[in-house]
């Protein structure tokens, strides 16, 4: 198993990498910014990733793990469960687990055992605010002209894709996985009757 620990905190990171080489007989590699994860991770791809939710631009750098390294499984660690933006954002860059700021070590060894097993943890803090989140999605559900069926969130990309925006620059800009907004582009495809992208945008211009 290799971990990439991602945080800008010298003392943070280093005191986490040395107690799970000393406790879990692990070697983590550590980075801080976008060139010192690619610097750490020459030779051998991570298979988890720990970023720290404290580390500057962290969204920014979840998503080039993301990008990178698509098969990683990432574990948020210290994020505030107030924090429903940055809580939302993780989920939507396909994370596998969060660690509250609340929770202990011995709680993120257990993470880290769990999703190394192929486990997606979510607590019931973190489960509350995405369930609010999807019913307010649900909730938001417009009804236009020709579609009644697009989300805030097709609308949005709809109009990208009228801009002649590429799914990767659509998933760039929103920081959000290219499975996402390909899954995304076929709903919007689907419920505008259209197989094109190209016909997509002649009703989204229609639409206005």
């Amino acid at each position: 198993m290799n971990i990439l620990i991602v945080d800008d905190c010298a003392l943070q990171r280093e005191n986490l990498a040395s107690i799970l080489g000393h406790e879990c007989a692990l070697s983590p590699s550590v980075a801080w910014d976008l060139p010192s994860m690619r610097a750490a991770t020459t030779e051998t791809a991570p298979s988890i990733v720990l970023l720290s939710m404290m580390t500057r631009d962290s969204i920014a750098l979840l998503c080039a793990v993301r990008q990178i390294w698509p098969l990683a499984r990432v574990i948020v660690v210290g994020i505030a469960e107030d924090d429903e933006a940055g809580i939302i954002a993780c989920a939507e860059a396909g994370v596998a687990a969060y660690h509250l700021r609340s929770e202990s070590l011995c709680e993120l060894r257990d993470l880290i055992a769990k999703v190394a097993d192929g486990e997606s943890v979510c607590s019931t803090q973190i489960s509350a605010v995405l369930l609010r989140y999807l019913s307010t999605m649900a909730s938001d559900r417009r009804s236009v002209p020709g579609d009644p069926d697009l989300t805030t969130r097709e609308m949005q990309i709809l109009r990208m894709l009228e801009q002649g925006l590429s799914n990767k620059d659509i998933a760039d800009q929103l920081c959000i996985t290219l499975h996402t907004v390909k899954n995304h582009v076929h709903s919007i495809l689907s419920k505008l009757g259209v197989r094109t992208r190209a016909e997509a945008a002649v009703v989204c211009r229609s639409l206005r």
